[in-house]
Formats: C-alpha cells, structure tokens, sequence
C-alpha cells in the first residue's frame, strides 16, 4: 500500500533511525518544498513538473509525470490523510484528463528552466517521448503523516477492483 518515510542519522559510523514527528511545527509548505527539492521521496519513477499548478478545482500540490508519461497528482496533508483528500485529488485528476502536451509542457516552463522535452530526456534516459502516450492515465499520490482507515479501505478497493492507480505515502 503506502511508503513509510523514515529519517536517519549516521551515530558511530552507523545508521539509526530517528523518531521524528512533523506534525507539530512543520507546515504543509514545508513538505511540499522538501518533496520539490528531494523528489526521490516520492517515488523513483516521477519527475515533478510543477508545484502549486491551477486547475478548474484549485492548485494541485505537485504535478509529476512519470516514464510511461502518466501524470501524477501529489496532494499534501501535514497531519492524517482523510477521506477527502481523494476526493480532492480525483477532481485534479479529472481535470488534468483533458492537459494536452502543450498545456503540460506550459506549466513545466513556470516550474523549472530548460524544455519539457530536454527534462524527460533527462529523467527518463531509456524512454523516447515520443513513444510514450502522454497524459493518457492519470495516478494520484496522496502524502501525509498517518491515514484514515476509511481513505485506507477507499484505496484499496478503487485499486483492487477497477485499477486506480492511487497510493498513500505516510
């Protein structure tokens, strides 16, 4: 189902696992910007291509693509994850259905210097682009620091029983 992000330190040489809590004196902003500067926490296989990115239904957090050319909707909580939050991110994610190549290479140029084009190059060195077919599914990442048991169940069965590509990091 979901990642666990730990922290670590490095004490005598050795790595240990640090107990942290975000929730008290840490923003939702504050996530996002160490989500923007260290993608990888997301996941391995999604390059962001814009953060804070309007839609029809307000901003999306973050806005990935991945190297099938899916693109990915992060939504942020700084505290549980609950039952709305899919709601809010299936909203973006119908929106962003109808992005074309234009429209997503647009609000990669407000996210990050350089081309759309040259930055999936970049990332994905054994993808073309060109055959990849873009935006023609979307996948919802919802990040927070615990999870409802109800958005838990929602999850598991949009996954299990229609393929909805959707996981909780927390």
């Amino acid at each position: 189902m979901g990642t666990e992000i730990k922290t670590w330190q490095i004490i005598d040489g050795k790595l240990a696992s640090v107990a942290t809590s975000f929730r008290d004196g840490y923003l939702e902003y504050d996530l996002e910007k160490w989500l923007v500067s260290n993608p990888e926490l997301i996941g391995t296989d999604i390059m962001l291509i814009g953060e804070q990115v309007n839609t029809k239904s307000g901003p999306i957090d973050l806005l990935g693509i991945d190297k099938s050319g899916n693109t990915v909707i992060i939504e942020i909580k700084r505290s549980e994850l609950p039952r709305e939050a899919l709601a809010q991110a299936i909203d973006y994610a119908a929106d962003v259905a109808g992005w074309t190549t234009e429209k997503l290479s647009e609000v990669y140029s407000t996210f990050a210097s350089g081309t759309f084009t040259d930055a999936f190059s970049k990332a994905f060195p054994d993808t073309d682009l060109e055959s990849v077919s873009l935006n023609s599914t979307q996948r919802i990442v919802l990040v927070g620091f615990s999870i409802e048991a109800s958005l838990e169940r929602m999850i598991t069965w949009l996954s299990d029983s229609f393929g909805v590509n959707i996981n909780a990091t927390v």
